[in-house]
């Protein structure tokens, strides 16, 4: 006898991790984090090794291990404390009417934390009953009238802040954004992934950590945006007596502009750029006239001239993937962070024993007994013993536009040549297919991010998110 399949109502919500680099590299206790950043990754190395045989001596790390250990080092990332259930978990919450993950994850990240933040690569999803929110339960909850099951699902980003000029840039494009009442959030703490992984209060959220830590070890930290725009809809040829070029949007195309330009603020990109065709440009007209942001005409995207040079269109969106990959101060600060991790990570390394145990009489060791024996009250409290100095007050030299976005707006054939460039530089096959192979490509007024990592192969795309505008 089979049972009956009962329907589920489904809460949508969104949330992130938000995180941030620990006083530009420049904090002590570097050499305490390390100990705990070496414990954690050796953890998660025996864990995704438990049925191989373990190696009696430890071998070198690699230059990958130690890069990534001293990103755990000095990476910190933001939990928040809910009284009604007593709990340290992620910023997130449920979507509004009319509203998008995407513009829920910033407005619950900001909402909780007190922080403007941008969106990263996703993460992942989760979904569990609702009455085991705030505890471990997986017992779901059954209306008593109409049998529904009711389960919660959470979509959550990686998310890094924002500069206070761009954060009033992106408060034009998304809306003025509220703090939580402390009914709901009494308490954030910013904190160490170890830390962090100690702390979270549900199984669920430590997967997402996980989730998170596996976007470290692909590169995301390093990842920059570049979204490309389809124009919105225009007044169809046949009925417009003008040139191709003066040909406007239609009505419906102009809300969907405007509705787009809410999407993009969860980016907050810093240059736009578009084929200088006027529908084109009346598509990210909206987003420009709310952030103050020039629109660079790219003469190159224009149809025509797609037909005439293809490879000089894709060279005009290379040379703004280039451009993406330039230093800034903020990747400076970074890349300064991660120096000294890695100094901190390769004197551990250095003072340990053939068997991988630390020495006690080294002088970067001289924590790791304090470090091996944190207990949870330790992280509750943000801090370990040697460790309470490590966080220092944030001024405003601290530079907080982590990664650069650059949106463009182009037509349908002229993304389709895009897309065959794109595609080669996919990390993997399933995210190449998400660059649609066939006309036409996305909707018009939809928009698709990309997540481009540049290193010595060169750029290549981790990350990819569709976007479409909510009219309604």
């Amino acid at each position: 006898m089979t049972s009956e399949i009962k329907p589920s109502h489904v809460v949508e919500s969104a949330g992130g991790i938000p995180y941030r680099w620990i006083a530009d590299g420049i904090a002590t206790g570097v050499d305490a984090r390390a100990e705990k950043a070496t414990k954690f990754a050796e953890d998660r190395a025996s864990h995704s090794t438990s049925k191989r045989k373990r190696q009696k001596h430890k071998l070198p790390l690699t230059q990958a291990e130690i890069h990534f250990r001293a990103i755990i080092t000095q990476l910190e990332v933001c939990l928040v404390h809910r009284p009604k259930y007593d709990d340290w978990s992620w910023p997130k919450g449920k979507l509004e009417e009319h509203e998008s993950f995407r513009h829920a994850a910033i407005r619950e990240m900001e909402e909780e934390t007190g922080v403007p933040v941008a969106l990263g690569p996703s993460i992942g999803e989760v979904e569990y009953p609702l009455n085991s929110e705030g505890k471990n339960s997986k017992h779901g909850k059954t209306g008593s009238k109409t049998g529904t099951i009711y389960t919660k699902h959470v979509v959550y980003w990686m998310a890094h802040p924002i500069s206070a000029e761009a954060a009033k840039s992106q408060e034009q494009a998304v809306g003025t954004i509220r703090p939580a009442k402390t009914s709901e959030i009494d308490e954030v703490r910013w904190l160490t992934i170890p830390q962090a992984r100690k702390l979270l209060s549900h199984p669920h959220d430590r997967d997402i950590l996980d989730q998170f830590v596996d976007r470290i070890q692909e590169g995301a930290l390093q990842a920059q945006k570049l979204i490309i725009v389809r124009h919105s809809k225009a007044v169809a040829r046949k009925r417009w007596n003008g040139t191709d070029a003066n040909r406007p949007i239609i009505p419906r195309g102009a809300a969907a502009s405007f509705a787009l330009n809410q999407e993009l603020g969860c980016y907050a990109p810093q240059k736009l750029a578009s084929s200088p065709w006027l529908r084109c440009m009346e598509t990210l007209e909206p987003y420009a006239w709310h952030t103050g942001l020039e629109i660079t005409q790219l003469p190159a995207l224009t149809e025509d001239a797609f037909a005439a040079d293809p490879d000089a269109a894709w060279q005009c969106v290379a040379d703004v993937i280039d451009d993406l990959s330039t230093d800034t101060d903020a990747t400076a600060a970074a890349n300064r962070a991660v120096r000294a991790g890695t100094k901190a990570v390769v004197r551990i390394s250095d003072n340990a024993d053939p068997a991988g145990k630390p020495d006690d009489n080294a002088e970067g060791n001289k924590h790791s007994k304090n470090s091996d024996t944190t207990n949870k009250e330790d992280a509750v409290n943000g801090q370990t013993p040697n460790e309470a100095e490590t966080t220092t007050p944030e001024d405003e030299s601290t530079p907080k536009q982590y990664s650069r976005t650059t949106a463009i707006c182009m037509h349908r054939p002229v993304i389709g040549g895009i897309f065959e460039h794109l595609r080669t530089m996919c990390a993997s096959k399933s995210l190449a297919k998400q660059l649609i192979a066939k006309s036409p490509y996305m909707p018009t007024g939809n928009a698709v991010a990309l997540f481009i990592v540049k290193d010595a192969e060169g750029p290549r795309i981790i990350d990819i998110q569709r976007m479409a505008p909510v009219v309604y």
